[in-house]
């Protein structure tokens, strides 16, 4: 009998032994990859079922200003958590108790102590009084912890706030350089690590591990404090004289593109940002496209002699209107300014003249130019929520429509965009990108990142930006923009006066009144935009914004000690001369500054500072005419104070819309909501203490 097994038989086996084989490699090879190659990664997986993480917020990055002062900081507080496995014993006591310390919702309380995680937030960031009682809690209030965590801090209050913005409760950015430079601002968490059982509680002898958190880099913007806080001033006191809706200030370095300053009214506190309405968390000069008017025209100026559509020695004649297309245009002053060279035609701001400027120019070179000075497109400056202007098609444009768009109507620009142009005129024609951060430091002073020397591009020639310059210093000694006189120093500038479009429809009566300029000439140092929106009463950009810019240009030029580019020559005794802004000021500055101006001055009262003086800045009086200034011992804070304005003629709904803007109320002696106001118990004009209500007669 033959024992050997068949051949089918030989084959199976043979199969079986390389299958085993095969998969005792496979065996061998994943035991050495789960011991060496995979060993690191599985102890982290395992360490995560029995390790319980606290999470160790990082101090966020300071943010200070060109001279290294601080703007925002982070500070240390309190929060409090529960390991719901610790406290599951009394979750009726506890969440008794916890409801009272920290002033929650016991249900609220329960539902955190009931939760199947291993950590849970009860409250964060609590207060001083908060943290102690707890703190002499904790040994009835097993499996409650207390953890430290940082918090933003801003120590100036509203002080910049639209630029700074404001972080949420995990201490990330949501609005201003906070949002935009988030990631380098926030820093690396780190983690509390702490062993724990099957049943979730701590055990003896645990180890315990500690991730530490790395702090953010530190963001130093080109704000300077200073001027921050003379702009803030600034738009303060224009708001109280000119009752506008809002009020924008935008400083600018041009040799850099640097913002210095962007101050506006109404603002809010970083701070405690939860307490005011959101409309107030955006930067108007960024997030607003509005008409420019006639602060546009320097670029239709600069444009048309870039490109040789007019000359220096150029002649212009205007009557009082212009007809385009059939339809006539008028110019601002209607019986015209008669036979005018293109400077005059500056200094004027005569409409007609810039019209033909425009029309010289044609529609395409036109847009061309809008492009070269930036006004296409956002600049991308370093703030969120930048707008774009609106600018009519090009295939769509008329003669008529260019004619209008070369003297700042039918079209929309931002502030921030509309002043970085101004800027590439300021600097001898170079456009520069704006911008609010200057660097990023790192936490041991290291300059990691620098955005002031920015590369520019050239848009117009040295010499047409020295031309335009001088031009526009006209508009400041001779011209509509007068009140922005600095004694001592060449100011450029131009006035403006737009009306404003509402749902598409340009709105009489209705204007935004502005200014922008730069000084000194030659070799300017600060560019400035100064916007009054809905001014009550005047509403010329010569009469409400120029005053204001030069009030502030004046503080810039001193703060900085730039000596002045001409003598200081005082109005004679007798001329007209315009009042200076001397409140806020030193007895001995506003002596020196009343002087310049031609007046002379008397002070009541005693103190250091001036806080009123006896005839309002702006306007027109004969040189030697004596001011009486009052004295106190600290300026005066104009945010609690605002003056009455004239509510009779309105709606019951515009009087309402009025006083809130102006943080007062307004109640009617009826129910009626019909009608139009006849009568009010405060007379207009009267400075009141903010929230007082008035009394209001329906007819």
């Amino acid at each position: 009998m033959n024992d050997r097994p068949p051949l089918r038989m030989k084959r199976r086996n043979f199969i079986a032994l390389v299958g085993l084989g095969l998969f005792d490699l496979w065996i061998g090879e994943r035991l050495v990859t789960i011991q060496t190659l995979e060993a690191a990664h599985l102890k982290a997986l395992a360490d995560d079922i029995h390790f319980r993480s606290v999470p160790l917020a990082p101090f966020r990055g300071n943010i200070v200003d060109r001279e290294g002062r601080l703007l925002a900081g982070s500070h240390h507080v309190y929060s409090a958590y529960v390991i719901p496995a610790q406290a599951r014993k009394a979750l009726l006591t506890e969440s008794i108790l916890l409801s009272q310390i920290l002033n929650l919702p016991q249900d609220r309380v329960l539902r955190r102590l009931r939760r199947h995680q291993g950590f849970v937030w009860i409250k964060r960031h609590l207060t001083e009084t908060e943290a102690d009682a707890l703190r002499s809690q904790l040994s009835a209030l097993p499996g409650i912890h207390l953890v430290t965590e940082s918090a933003r801090d801003y120590p100036e209050g509203s002080l910049a706030a639209g630029v700074l913005g404001f972080t949420g409760i995990d201490n990330q950015g949501l609005a201003g350089v906070e949002l935009t430079y988030n990631k380098i601002l926030t820093g690396t968490p780190g983690a509390l690590e702490e062993e724990f059982d099957a049943r979730g509680q701590s055990l003896r002898l645990a180890e315990q591990r500690v991730k530490p958190a790395i702090p953010g880099d530190t963001l130093q913007l080109s704000l300077d404090e200073n001027i921050q806080w003379m702009a803030e001033r600034a738009a303060t006191h224009a708001q109280i004289q000119t009752q506008g809706k809002s009020v924008t200030i935008l400083v600018m370095h041009p040799p850099t593109g640097g913002i210095l300053a962007l101050a506006q009214r109404p603002t809010f506190d970083p701070n405690h940002f939860r307490d005011y309405p959101p409309k107030t968390y955006r930067e108007l000069a960024v997030s607003d496209a509005i008409p420019p008017g006639s602060i546009f025209k320097p670029v239709t100026l600069a444009a048309a002699l870039a490109s040789g559509a007019t000359s220096p020695d150029a002649h212009f004649w205007c009557p009082g209107f212009k007809r385009v297309l059939g339809r006539r245009v008028n110019c601002w002053r209607p019986e015209g300014h008669g036979s005018e060279s293109l400077a005059d035609v500056v200094k004027n701001s005569c409409n007609v003249g810039f019209m033909e400027l425009g029309l010289s120019l044609g529609v395409d070179r036109f847009y061309q130019w809008l492009g070269q000075f930036g006004l296409t497109k956002p600049t991308g400056v370093d703030l969120p929520g930048e707008a774009q202007g609106i600018i009519p098609r090009k295939s769509r444009v008329t003669a008529l429509d260019l004619a209008i768009m070369a003297f700042g109507q039918t079209l929309t620009v931002t502030p921030i965009a509309l002043l970085t142009a101004i800027n590439a005129i300021a600097n001898g024609g170079e456009w520069k990108k704006p911008h609010v951060g200057r660097a990023i430091l790192a936490p041991d002073g290291r300059t990691l990142k620098r955005f002031d020397d920015l590369p520019g591009r050239p848009v117009i020639s040295g010499d047409v930006a020295r031309l335009v310059q001088s031009m526009m210093t006209r508009v400041v000694s001779e011209g509509t923009g007068k009140l922005a006189q600095v004694p001592g120093y060449r100011v450029a500038g131009k006035t403006g006066t737009a009306q404003k479009v509402i749902n598409g429809r340009v709105e009489k009566g209705i204007y935004i009144a502005s200014f922008v300029g730069f000084a000194p000439v030659p070799n300017p140092q600060a560019a400035i935009l100064v916007s009054v929106d809905e001014p009550v009463g005047p509403f010329y950009g010569g009469q409400v914004a120029a005053p204001v810019f030069g009030r502030l240009m004046r503080d810039i030029l001193r703060y900085w000690k730039i000596p002045p580019t001409e003598p200081i020559r005082p109005p004679k005794p007798g001329q007209p001369a315009m009042v200076p802004d001397l409140v806020d000021l030193s007895p001995e500055q506003a002596i020196q500054d009343a002087e310049q101006f031609g007046f002379p001055v008397q002070f009541i009262g005693q103190g250091d500072v001036v806080v009123q003086q006896s005839i309002q800045y702006g306007g027109w009086r004969p040189a030697g005419t004596r001011l009486t200034l009052t004295l106190g011992r600290s300026p005066r804070i104009y945010l609690e104070w605002v003056t009455v304005p004239n509510f009779v003629g309105l709606s019951v709904s515009q009087a309402q819309h009025l006083a809130f803007d102006l943080s007062m109320n307004v109640v009617t002696t009826d129910s009626r909501s019909a009608g139009r106001v006849v009568r009010q118990t405060v007379p207009p004009g009267t400075q009141v203490k903010s929230g007082t209500t008035v009394g209001l007669w329906i007819g």
